[in-house]
């Protein structure tokens, strides 16, 4: 009851929050050459594929959260057409490429998102 207590007091932040990542995310997805660290150095940890799980994860944990009646659906429908979106338009930007592997990693991130915010709207 806290957690949603303090969601619903932060709730109009959040959604802003939420809705500027979008064009972030664009621009992270379509600039050439630009990925996201996946180690320090030499090391690589292969965290390419739970960055985009994370990032398509919180897209629709907090809409799912604050949102309430046919909005829900909608944003929630939103976070996953972006997860798939953003990877096929890597297609046509220079240094980038489309893999299916991180699509399954988008979706999969945003399956989780919403099953959290389920069990959580549940306490």
């Amino acid at each position: 009851m806290v957690l949603r207590d303090l969601a619903l007091r932060w709730r109009l932040p959040l959604l802003w929050f939420w809705a500027a990542c979008f064009p972030v995310l664009a621009f992270l997805y379509w600039s050439p050459d630009t990925a996201p660290p996946t180690g320090i150095g030499d090391w690589d940890f292969g965290l390419d594929k739970p960055i985009h799980a994370g990032t398509h994860g919180f897209m629709v944990l907090i809409p799912a959260l604050l949102i309430g009646g046919r909005w829900r659906a909608f944003v929630i429908g939103l976070g996953f057409a972006t997860a798939i979106t953003l990877e096929f338009g890597q297609l046509y930007v220079p240094g980038r490429s489309f893999e299916v592997l991180d699509i399954v990693a988008n979706v999969t991130g945003a399956l989780l998102g919403w099953w959290v915010a389920v069990r959580l709207r549940e306490l």
